[in-house]
């Protein structure tokens, strides 16, 4: 949800146009497929024995790591632009 409001205020308030906007609309709804994707997986690493609780939570925590990098490289390259 928060790509979808960024991608209005980015839209509102500075004017940038789809093209520029591409990425926050791209991850702005949730993608069904994408979730019964992530479950089977899920479900086949439990399945054979090759995730646990431990090892799905560990995998959860980088998938946020990664993405708070991202974030940050962005905040960053914007304050050497600014």
């Amino acid at each position: 949800g928060y790509c979808a409001a960024i991608a209005e205020a980015l839209r509102t308030h500075y004017g940038f146009t789809d093209g520029t906007c591409g990425f926050f609309d791209f991850f702005a709804d949730r993608s069904p497929a994408l979730d019964q994707k992530a479950l089977a997986a899920v479900q086949a690493g439990l399945d054979a024995g090759n995730l646990d609780a431990t090892r799905a939570h560990h995998h959860g925590r980088l998938l946020q790591t990664y993405e708070t990098s991202f974030w940050h490289a962005l905040w960053e390259l914007d304050q050497r632009v600014h």
